[in-house]
């Protein structure tokens, strides 16, 4: 006679292999009943740019308060309420990077466009009179469409004077009290003097530099915020601009003044670019060449150093001149007599070539020992015997 829980205890066992098997595959699916998920399809129809702001510009302009500030006015209206509204300007300074001014003005909301921003030179600096300024607006509205104004630009001019010209091969010189005469005198004695610089550099006519001569140092300091009492000529290499006072009675030393910085425009376009760093007493000392002869007392204190054997080291006028006044006329008229050895003994090919080495970003000792064969302290050595320092 068989058990009678024989068949409870197959069942009960049939019962757990189930619910094993059942538990082992909870959560999955057999790979022969798998499905491939749905791909989603990418839309066709890309997502609309938004078209270019409905905006009519009625007033664009720019009010001129020299040398203090500029302002910036604009009244236009747009289809849609405005949502954010840009000034960008700057001006024609040379750079090797994009540089100019974002900000946002004073603005209602709404869709009448009231908006205006004042450029305050004595928070930025002031620019020379004669640079070009350039601005326009950027008005966006609540459906982001953007609307640009076409740029515009004008002369950062100083309006206290009625300026006329005198146009030469290598500047344009404007004057406002020397007279015509004097200014054509000016002009044809420049062009003499920069005759002695053999560099071959072209200043593009669109860079041509342009000389403001005022009447005293008193009206230059007063066309530029933030200058010293004892300021002369200012030149602003990035601009090719030049201020220089230039009386009736002051017509050689503007001839100087004006050769030497002139000539600096030169050197700095011979050397720019990224590196182009050039020692302080080679341009000074090309500078001082291109005014002629040394003054007497300049020429005094080169020989009273070279007798008391005071002449200030070359390595230490690379990076820049003394501030003491009498050793600052003895670093110019040694960079000067540096620059005369250089030429008079090996030539102008050979100064051309050493700014190009510059340009390329060479060391001065690099620089020197590449083109002449001999490093700052042999130069300074060979220019010593030249004086006839032993």
């Amino acid at each position: 006679m068989r058990c009678p829980f024989g068949k409870l205890a197959v069942l009960s066992l049939v019962m757990v292999l189930l619910i094993a098997l059942s538990a082992c595959g909870e959560g999955s699916t057999p790979t022969s009943a798998a499905t491939p998920a749905a791909t989603p399809t990418p839309s066709q129809t890309p997502t609309p740019t938004p078209g270019p702001a409905e905006v009519t510009v009625t007033s664009n302009r720019a009010l001129l308060d020299f040398p203090d500030s500029i302002a910036f006015l604009l009244e236009a209206s747009s289809a849609l309420p405005v949502a954010s509204i840009d000034l960008e300007y700057g001006t024609d300074k040379r750079s090797l990077v994009s540089e100019f001014s974002r900000v946002e003005p004073e603005y209602a909301p709404g869709v009448r466009i009231r908006a205006s921003y004042t450029w305050q030179m004595k928070k930025t600096g002031s620019i020379p009179p004669g640079a070009k300024v350039w601005w326009r607006w950027r008005i966006t509205d609540q459906s982001h469409r953007t609307y640009l104004t076409q740029r515009k630009t004008f002369v950062f001019e100083d309006t206290r004077y009625d300026w006329r010209i005198e146009t030469a091969q290598h500047m344009d010189i404007y004057w406002h009290s020397l007279g015509a005469s004097l200014a054509g005198e000016l002009a044809s004695g420049e062009e003499t003097k920069l005759s002695r610089v053999k560099l071959e550099v072209h200043i593009p006519e669109e860079r041509k530099p342009r000389v403001f001569v005022y009447a005293d140092s008193e009206e230059v300091r007063s066309a530029v915020l933030f200058t010293h009492e004892w300021t002369g000529a200012l030149a602003f290499f990035d601009y090719n601009i030049i201020l220089i006072p230039v009386g009736p009675d002051d017509l050689e030393w503007g001839k100087r003044a004006l050769a030497h910085e002139i000539t600096h425009l030169l050197v700095r376009e011979a050397t720019y670019g990224l590196f182009g760093d050039i020692p302080n007493w080679l341009n000074e000392g090309l500078a001082t060449y291109a005014e002629g002869e040394l003054m007497p007392y300049e020429q005094e204190a080169l020989d009273q150093a070279i007798a008391d054997n005071g002449l200030l080291s070359l390595r230490s006028l690379g990076s820049g001149f003394p501030a003491d006044p009498d050793k600052a006329t003895l670093a110019y008229a040694q960079s000067n007599s540096l620059v005369c050895y250089l030429i008079e003994t090996y030539g102008w090919d050979k100064i051309s070539d050493l700014l190009f080495m510059f340009k390329e970003g060479n060391t001065y000792d690099n620089a020197l020992q590449e083109v002449y064969s001999f490093d700052t302290d042999g130069l300074e050595e060979r220019w010593q015997l030249y004086l006839g320092i032993d």
